[in-house]
């Protein structure tokens, strides 16, 4: 008799496992209608930092520029931390490079942690362009503001 009602019970609730992992699977699981909507959420809040990153260019703000990064951020292959992001964006804006132009053409991610692939264009505060390449940035969602983690730049080839 121990061992039938041992059997039963176990059975019973391999079941109930099995079923409570079923619906918590399905729960989690995005529809592809949900992460359209979410991912389209998102590339606008990106978007709006985009034309924030473009301001404070303009504007020749090198502070609000680099309060755009996370401290460890990374503008690869060689600037590390806010610090010298800072002096980077100084640098350029001392040149008169204070215009840009940025296009989201990919984004991957989640809340989180999203991946942006685009185009841009830098040029000079008398609108001469100066360079067009892609970019690949990494932003990260810190105390509910997106910021930058890593930052590249691929310049295009010269004809």
């Amino acid at each position: 008799m121990k061992t039938k009602f041992s059997k039963v019970l176990g059975s019973s609730l391999l079941i109930t496992l099995i079923f409570i992992l079923g619906c918590v699977q399905k729960e989690n699981q995005p529809t592809s209608e949900n992460e359209h909507v979410t991912l389209s959420r998102l590339e606008k809040e990106i978007e709006s930092k985009l034309r924030e990153f473009e301001k404070n260019l303009k504007n020749g703000d090198s502070i609000a520029l680099g309060n755009m990064y996370l401290v460890d951020a990374v503008i690869m292959p060689s600037l590390v931390g806010t610090e010298r992001i800072v002096k980077n964006f100084g640098s350029m804006i001392r040149d008169s490079i204070t215009g840009s132009n940025f296009k989201t053409t990919g984004l991957w991610g989640n809340d989180a942690l999203l991946v942006e692939e685009g185009t841009g264009v830098w040029s000079h505060a008398n609108g001469q362009v100066v360079g067009r390449g892609k970019y690949l940035v990494v932003w990260k969602k810190e105390d509910g503001e997106w910021k930058i983690l890593r930052d590249s730049w691929y310049p295009e080839k010269k004809k």
